[in-house]
């Protein structure tokens, strides 16, 4: 079988980077498929993640990215001319391959992939969650113009562009239910386990532990503004793993919140398992998300986590109380209780942790990518 996956980038380390590679990766390696990537902007950059040598990359040098910061109207003729170039490269390839399935990662291929008859299946596979477009404007506070803008392309995603795809992938419950009032041919499939830890952590170490890009989207901002109420209570460090456009807004507010002696910020890392390892609490307080890759790795290494309940994710993976907490959106003083209360109580913090690990066995590879081999030959056959 030949299968074909359409996303921007490799080399970026995030969620959806790794878990595009891993799963192509089991694709070719276990069940011995044809596996193409095809990129929009990997620019002869090396993927962050190791792919198979099986795996063929293919990248169309496209630079969407180098459209920000132009005028509105010269934007807009810039991107057509760009769609019109991604729409004439994919088709040639695609062409080229004779695939039988081709999955879209829901980025720009997603409005041309339909319109391609190269006598493939197109799937298409959400890693975030609906409205994402419409978070994203409210989170980096865009202009009224481009909020509307966003909003529009939002409508056109759900009503034109997501309905033309022979099956449309969610990565969780919470997000097919909402999807499905609008799309009837949706499934949810979740994220798989990264790596899977089998030995027993203490959750000894005074150390809380928070991962991802330093952006609007994963709110550091209010996980710094949580921490300060709770810090200066506890001999405990706040780790930050990430990077990105928000860095130095970030340090400002660690210093400006008097919490610099308790907070570190470092680069994200290959070694992510032992900064896991090393620390007893996770927390994650974004704005919004799809099926969060760094809960399952936390929680595969025993660590209880605490959560704000944004879309989507949460719902799926903490059951309140048992292997973590769900604080309501926004309520800081809440967040902030189930965190000085994990950090006193050693024993509810194994308790939890050991609830965490049996709890996200199920997203293991060997029990996920099963289903993804169904839903290919279930396609196929139609």
């Amino acid at each position: 079988m030949k299968i074909v996956y359409c996303c921007p980038q490799l080399f970026h380390p995030g969620g959806m980077e790794r878990i595009i590679s891993m799963k192509a990766n089991y694709l070719a390696d276990v069940y011995g498929y044809e596996v193409f990537i095809i990129t929009e902007k990997q620019f002869g950059n090396k993927p962050f993640y190791e792919l198979s040598d099986k795996i063929k990359h293919i990248d169309l040098g496209l630079d969407y990215d180098g459209l920000t910061g132009s005028s509105l109207l010269k934007s807009v003729i810039n991107r057509i001319v760009l769609k019109r170039r991604q729409k004439r490269f994919l088709k040639n390839i695609l062409e080229d391959i004779k695939a039988d399935i081709v999955i879209s990662t829901f980025f720009s291929e997603a409005s041309i992939l339909p319109s391609i008859h190269d006598g493939s299946r197109k799937i298409l596979e959400i890693h975030f969650c609906r409205g994402v477009k419409m978070m994203y404007a409210k989170a980096f506070r865009f202009s009224f113009v481009k909020k509307c803008l966003y909003y529009i392309q939002q409508s056109i995603d759900e009503h034109i562009i997501v309905p033309k795809y022979d099956r449309f992938i969610t990565l969780t419950e919470e997000d097919k239910q909402r999807w499905r009032t609008i799309i009837p041919n949706v499934a949810a499939i979740p994220n798989i386990l990264t790596f899977n830890n089998t030995g027993l952590v203490g959750l000894e170490a005074k150390q809380i532990i928070a991962v991802g890009r330093l952006d609007a989207q994963k709110g550091f901002d209010r996980l710094i503004n949580i921490w300060a109420k709770v810090c200066c209570h506890f001999d405990w460090n706040l780790k930050i793993v990430g990077a990105g456009c928000d860095h130095d807004k970030l340090q400002d507010l660690i210093k400006a919140k008097n919490v610099e002696a308790y907070t570190t910020l470092i680069p994200p890392t290959q070694f992510i398992y032992e900064e896991f390892c090393s620390s007893s609490i996770f927390v994650m307080t974004s704005r919004y998300e799809g099926l969060p890759m760094v809960m399952l790795e936390a929680m595969s290494c025993s660590l209880p986590c605490i959560a704000y309940d944004f879309k989507c994710g949460p719902r799926d993976i903490i059951t309140n109380g048992y292997n973590g907490f769900i604080c309501k959106e926004d309520d800081e003083q809440d967040f902030a209780n189930k965190l000085s209360l994990l950090i006193t109580n050693q024993e509810l913090r194994l308790k939890m942790g050991l609830n965490a690990r049996a709890s996200v066995q199920k997203y293991k590879a060997e029990i996920i990518m099963p289903k993804w081999k169904k839903l290919f030959e279930e396609i196929i056959e139609k």
